[in-house]
């Protein structure tokens, strides 16, 4: 179940002072999580009980999106979050504490969908219609990056700001003409006979990051839960090997999708093993300029308004492993 956030303020404060025993709140660590396949592998993590495996106490929170996600941590009912690069570069200059991006989860390949009535044919024809999407997330990025391979911009459509779960209702109904998704929520738009894409995340490869980010203060209190966190995810992506039946059984039932769907979304996204890790790592300077380069976007696109050469740190430089 994926918590409102009117009610997550007061459930996590009412869980953690009396759901647990001090014990096991002591260096607790809580994590906003929206469903995408990359994500589940932390999930997976949790349920098969890795990160207890390595000595982290951490705690995922299911939300609904990547919206909620960011403002859920901005909030500060939470002290990290799943996102993409783009909510990773926000939330600081939404009020957020800041902090680092630990993990990479994968990039999205083919995962991030425009989806259109089949009267739309491609890309092109969306200029003058209405296009759903979150625009204060992930959504607008896509759009005016898929916009500018065939030579349109944000002024040739209309954009409607639309909610992922939001969104099988919005297309559906015709409110909007086509919409900016991501499993789950592309998946069940997509069972619709009438929908097609008309552009996916493999056309701009490596463009979409996919990141575990965690606030900069709980990272100092606890100078080896970066280094758990990563021997966790492998643990998760061996099991995941080892017992695939299992594991996507696991991961697609908190996506609410079938086992076949959800192994139909994992082609779209390039998840990202303990030696990608140690090269994102060990070398921060490169994720750093991608998200400067997402920073640069942004602002392109009116969701931020600030000096991206005086982007702020915000890839994590400690120990990994």
């Amino acid at each position: 179940m994926y918590l409102p956030k009117v009610l997550l303020g007061l459930l996590l404060g009412f869980c953690l002072q009396g759901c647990n025993s001090d014990q096991e709140n002591q260096g607790l660590v809580t994590i906003g999580i929206n469903p995408w396949p990359g994500y589940e592998f932390l999930y997976l993590a949790e349920q098969k009980g890795f990160f207890k495996q390595v000595g982290a106490n951490i705690k995922l929170v299911q939300l609904a999106s990547l919206t909620d996600a960011q403002e859920t941590y901005i909030e500060g009912h939470t002290d990290g979050m799943t996102s993409t690069l783009t909510e990773v570069v926000q939330a600081p200059f939404l009020g957020g504490k800041p902090l680092n991006v630990v993990l990479v989860t994968d990039y999205s390949n083919g995962g991030d969908v425009i989806i259109a009535s089949k009267d739309i044919p491609d890309l092109t024809s969306l200029k003058g219609k209405t296009v759903g999407c979150e625009v204060s997330s992930l959504g607008i990025f896509i759009l005016q990056r898929a916009l500018k391979t065939v030579g349109l911009t944000l002024s040739d459509v209309t954009v409607v700001n639309v909610e992922q779960l939001d969104g099988v209702a919005a297309i559906t109904s015709q409110a909007v003409d086509a919409l900016v998704a991501y499993p789950p929520e592309s998946v069940k738009v997509l069972n619709h006979p009438q929908f097609h894409t008309v552009f996916t995340s493999a056309e701009i490869p490596r463009e979409i990051v996919d990141t575990l980010s965690i606030s900069e203060v709980v990272l100092q209190q606890q100078p080896e839960l970066v280094a758990k966190i990563h021997k966790a995810w492998q643990l998760a992506l061996d099991f995941s090997l080892q017992y695939p039946e299992e594991a996507n059984t696991i991961m697609a039932s908190r996506e609410g999708i079938s086992v076949a769907e959800f192994e139909q979304t994992l082609q779209g996204v390039a998840i990202q093993d303990s030696s990608a890790q140690q090269v994102f790592f060990s070398d921060p300077s490169q994720l750093q300029q991608t998200a400067t380069g997402v920073c640069e976007t942004m602002v392109y696109v009116n969701s931020l308004d600030i000096d991206c050469a005086r982007l702020p740190n915000l890839i994590y430089r400690g120990k990994t492993r």
